[in-house]
Formats: structure tokens, sequence, C-alpha cells
């Protein structure tokens, strides 16, 4: 598992935070370390898009080689694509005050799922392999471009209901099959196939990306509002910052501020100073997900605190702002999600 490591918020160095592994537990998922998955894993439970399984002992599992039911599928699909409910759903008599009939009626109002016949939707029974492709694509068949590429012949699905719908997944590389020649379209998928073809999907979207320039915006303003308020000590101002972030980095970012809070008002000041500009670049941009790469950056900070500690009131260091900054649209809003430092993977705070 990626080391969990802070550098640095104002406070955090000095001070105790009780159980911070624990904060981390529900987007650090134990079993999924060295699977082929791994990339794709992460970021959906970094970004709060799949939870997983809470053990004894609060930490979290995807069960990736575990199958996934219609009703699950659904559920990861409907926060993945930010869906909310609009009018023709259909009403399916087995979802009635289960814990997925939200989601099932807001898949089916945007027309991705149908029923199995009889009015039922058997939320519970398995969803194979095709059933996925063909969900995934009439998902984002507005917003990927499958004009482009080549279709895979798979020999076990020429005649198959979803022969459509893999024939493009295939072309634009949404699915890889199990091997060159067969798709096993009736394979019940697991979890981590599941979420690979989400993931896949959304990173082929491009029909309402934002601009390179508008995301390093958002950098430039999450870090620049989140030191002009620890200078001014504006905690309103610091507190705002969160809604420029979520999941992981959102729930680890309003713990740094809570401690850095706590110190301010213990009479700790900070003083902020750009050394080396931040510079980077876009290294993939899509409609829902983004990743950007801050190749350059580095600013001095002075804490003042209202005691001496070994002999001196100040403490000097630097700041790299160097990372892969990982962004995902949420509620219309692009937010970080999670800051991966080159050195150790770790987590920047300021």
């Amino acid at each position: 598992m990626k080391k969990l490591m802070f550098m640095t918020s104002v406070v955090m160095v000095f001070f105790l935070i009780p159980n911070l592994q624990a904060h981390a537990y529900p987007f650090e998922p134990i079993d999924i370390e060295g699977h082929w998955a791994y990339e794709e894993l992460d970021q959906f439970a970094k970004a709060s898009l799949v939870e997983g399984y809470e053990m004894s002992d609060g930490r979290r599992e995807i069960r990736p080689y575990q199958s996934i039911t219609r009703a699950e599928f659904v559920a990861i699909l409907n926060r993945a694509l930010d869906l909310k409910e609009v009018e023709g759903g259909t009403d399916f008599e087995d979802i009635k005050g289960k814990w997925y009939e939200e989601n099932v009626r807001i898949a089916s109002s945007h027309g991705l799922v149908y029923g199995m016949g009889e009015n039922k939707f058997e939320p519970n029974r398995p969803i194979t392999r095709a059933e996925i492709a063909s969900i995934v694509i009439r998902a984002t068949e507005d917003s990927i471009d499958f004009s482009q590429g080549s279709v895979k012949t798979f020999e076990d699905v020429s005649q198959y209901w979803a022969l459509d719908a893999i024939n493009q997944a295939s072309k634009v590389g949404i699915i890889h099959g199990v091997s060159t020649t067969e798709f096993k379209p009736n394979q019940n998928a697991n979890r981590a196939e599941s979420i690979v073809m989400i993931k896949r999907a959304l990173d082929k979207e491009q029909s309402n990306t934002p601009s390179e320039e508008y995301l390093l915006n958002l950098i430039h303003q999450l870090s620049d509002e989140w030191t002009s308020a620890l200078e001014t000590k504006n905690y309103e101002k610091l507190k705002a910052t969160q809604d420029r972030t979520t999941g992981y980095y959102g729930t680890m970012q309003s713990i740094s501020i809570s401690y850095d809070i706590k110190g301010m008002e213990d009479g700790t000041s900070v003083e902020y100073d750009v050394t080396t500009p931040k510079q980077g670049h876009a290294v993939h941009i899509a409609n829902r997900f983004a990743d950007v790469k801050i190749t350059q950056g580095e600013m001095e900070r002075t804490v003042t605190f209202p005691y001496e500690r070994n002999g001196s009131k100040f403490w000097t260091s630097s700041i790299s702002e160097v990372g892969t900054y990982r962004f995902y649209k949420e509620d219309g809003k692009w937010k970080i999600y999670d800051i991966q430092s080159p050195e150790e993977d770790g987590l920047l705070l300021y």
C-alpha cells in the first residue's frame, strides 16, 4: 500500500493527530496492491466512487475478484456518471423498498438499463460482461468518438444479442477480451472488470472537456487561497477551500484545516514566499476525469510560534508543489481528489 505522507500543513508537523491512518481507510483498500487493475481501483476509491466492504478494524476491501450484481454495478455507474433521476424510468416491482431502488430508477430513467421481462430488473443477479459492455456504450454513445480504432473479432460473439455494443466497445479500447479470440459475453463480471470498463469509457469521453489552462488555474487558485487564508488567519476562507476538493484529498484537507485552525487560535502564524513558480501540463483530460502534472513549483514557509521551540520561535521549511493532481468533475465542478508526490506517492497539504 502506498505510504501516507503529508507535506506539510502548518501545525500537523508539530501536533500528533489521533488515528490519522483511520481517516484514509475508506480510500485505501487493503486488497488491491499488485492487482492488474490497481490504478483504476485506486482512482475510484480515492474519488469515493466505490466504497468497498468495511472490515471489523475499520479498513476496507474492494474484493476485486468477487462477482458484481446488476444493482451494485448500476450504483457505481451512477456515481461515476454523476447521474440524477429524470422522468421516464421504469418502476420495476423487484426493487421496491431496497437499498438499490433509487439507483436502478436513475439508470432506467436515462435509458441505460432495461428489465428482464415481467417488469423485473433482477437486481441481485450477477451482471455479465456483455451486459456491462451494452450499458456502458449506451451511457457514452454521445460523448465518445467511435469513428476511430478497429473492431476486435471475437469468435464467441458473432451471433450474440450485444454484438454491436461489444464491437463498439472493443473498437475504442473499452474492452479487450479474455483472450485475442474470446470475449466470453455470458461470463459473470467481477468487481475489478466492471470498474475498469467504466473507467476506460470515462477516459475516452471528449465531448465536453476543460482546457489545460483551466485546470492549471484551479491548482493555482487552491494554492493561493489556502496559503493566503493561513497567512491572514481567515478561518472562513480556509474552510471554503474545501469546496475545491473531494474524496480522499478532501477528507485529508479537512483534517489538516481543523488542526491549522487550532494552531492559529493558539497564536501560531505563518508566511509563504514563492521561490519557484509553478509550471505543469495536462497528462490526460476527459469529460469527468483529468490528471495534471506540476513539474516545477516551490515555496518557503516560515512558521512563528507564540513560544520558543528548541531555542527559537521561528521554523522555516521548503514546500514542493510538484506532483500529479487528479481531478474529478462532481456536481458540475472540477475538484481535486488526490495529489501524488513523485518521491513517495504522498499527499501535499499546505
